[in-house]
């Protein structure tokens, strides 16, 4: 039977962490999910990241993590930064690393394709035998973006060990339909982000600077229900394929404050689909 458990990500919050943490808590969400630069900001100080968790009710669900995997000069060094957020989710007891191919410039070669492949299969040999699973994230301006990119990418990779992150939104802005490709790639879905991708919100230039560089928040995805994704069809795939594990809000910009959003998507999962946001979903 599929399990769900509620989780949410700090990204909407900036580097405003006690205050994402305080929110998350206050709506009872299980878990939260945050980016792979808590390792470096906590060297040797996991214990207290943790006790913040702790203290609010919260399990880590995953950390993000990736980065230039693909290039063959930055490949090196984006594969230790990846093993360091392994140990560190080791440490705490958490289970999932997320893996957000690096930017794209132009369409990706088979190459870049077979690197990241490559890169992400070493990530995943070693985070095994911590018990860390990781899922790759395909990504709107990353060398993974389109349904023909997703394709090349786990034809190619090891599939018995690099798995599937997905976020719909995602998939949604670059044409794709995240119901198929959640109904594809069934079998490797490890991790999932719910989110809506709201066409109207679409701009030219819909990146804007942030005090987290290495994640600029994007403008285009909106609160649960008010976009295109058919997140209970999405659901229906988990549950047929037996999904056992993390639904993670996130919203990279909020229209109006982190707050406001986070009851906007909490009220979504608790009245339109009748989760209980600390709790396990069927």
């Amino acid at each position: 039977m599929a399990t769900f458990r509620c989780s949410c990500h700090q990204i909407t919050w900036g580097d405003r962490l006690v205050e994402a943490l305080d929110d998350i808590a206050s709506f009872g969400y299980a878990g939260t999910e945050t980016f792979g630069t808590v390792v470096a900001e906590y060297a040797g100080r996991a214990g207290d990241f943790q006790a913040m968790l702790e203290a609010r009710g919260l399990r880590l669900s995953a950390l993000y993590g990736g980065g230039a995997l693909h290039d063959a000069a930055a490949q090196g060094e984006a594969i230790e930064q990846n093993l360091a957020i392994v140990r560190f989710l080791h440490e705490l007891g958490s289970d999932r690393l997320v893996i957000g191919p690096g930017r794209r410039d132009g369409k990706p070669s088979a190459a870049d394709i077979r690197r990241l492949a490559a890169g992400a299969r070493e990530v995943a040999a070693a985070a095994r035998d911590l018990g860390v699973v990781i899922g790759v994230h395909p990504h709107w301006n990353s060398v993974i973006q389109d349904r023909d990119e997703i394709q090349a990418f786990f034809d190619t990779a090891d599939t018995a060990l690099v798995k599937l992150a997905l976020d719909p939104a995602h998939v949604a802005k670059a044409g794709g339909d995240p119901v198929e490709v959640a109904s594809t790639y069934r079998d490797l879905l490890v991790y999932m982000h719910v989110k809506d991708y709201v066409p109207e919100l679409d701009v030219d230039a819909p990146e804007t600077a942030s005090s987290q560089e290495h994640a600029p928040r994007i403008a285009f995805f909106g609160e649960l229900g008010t976009g295109v994704v058919d997140l209970p069809a999405l659901l229906d795939v988990a549950r047929a394929a037996g999904y056992d594990g993390w639904l993670t809000v996130e919203l990279d910009r909020s229209q109006t404050t982190p707050r406001q959003s986070l009851e906007a998507n909490s009220r979504y999962l608790t009245e339109r689909l009748g989760f209980d946001l600390g709790g396990v979903n069927h």
